[in-house]
């Protein structure tokens, strides 16, 4: 890993390609039906990576430049399956976007957050689809100087949103460590 948790493409693939072997080793063949026979066959829950036009198009859709590890991770894989214990789908180029514009109730639910988090309604970029109740999100007005994004959980079932991780890729190595601990617990 580099400065503040950024990975290179290679860094992502490897990564990824070890993540996806624990969490099929470990899955109940119906954990996620959304996992095809080929992903399980190939033994990698992402799909194909974004090309250039894809993140460019995003970005300005968006009408700002990505994270470097998020828009490193989607060129590696755009979407994924099971990236956390509580969350099973990623969402692609194509569905990204901004709290406000994609889920109205979840940009409700961040409106009443309060103090450092004021205001992280309107710049939560919603990044995640389907979960156990939880969302991923990055806050795009939480940026570091090597322009990474601070990155938060938020579940029906947690007040407001997690701890502060500095960066997407941050935020996915902690969904691991915490898949592994309850995979170990169990």
């Amino acid at each position: 890993m580099t400065v503040e948790g950024t990975r290179s493409e290679a860094q992502w693939r490897l990564y990824l390609a070890e993540y996806s072997v624990e969490v099929l080793e470990s899955a109940d063949e119906n954990a996620n039906l959304e996992i095809s026979d080929q992903q399980r066959a190939d033994r990698w829950l992402g799909f194909d990576g974004a090309d250039t036009d894809q993140l460019a198009e995003l970005e300005q859709r968006l009408g700002i430049g990505l994270p470097p590890s998020y828009r490193t991770f989607l060129a590696v894989s755009d979407g994924w399956l099971e990236l956390g214990p509580f969350l099973w789908t990623m969402r692609t180029t194509g569905e990204v976007g901004w709290a406000r514009d994609t889920d109205p109730l979840l940009h409700s639910l961040l409106q009443h957050e309060q103090d450092e988090l004021a205001g992280l309604a309107d710049r939560a970029l919603l990044i995640s689809k389907q979960g156990d109740a939880q969302y991923w999100i990055l806050d795009s007005g939480d940026v570091s100087a090597a322009g990474e994004w601070a990155a938060y959980t938020w579940s029906s079932w947690h007040p407001g949103p997690s701890g502060r991780f500095e960066s997407f890729a941050a935020l996915v190595d902690a969904a691991r460590a915490s898949a592994k601990y309850l995979r170990e617990d169990d």
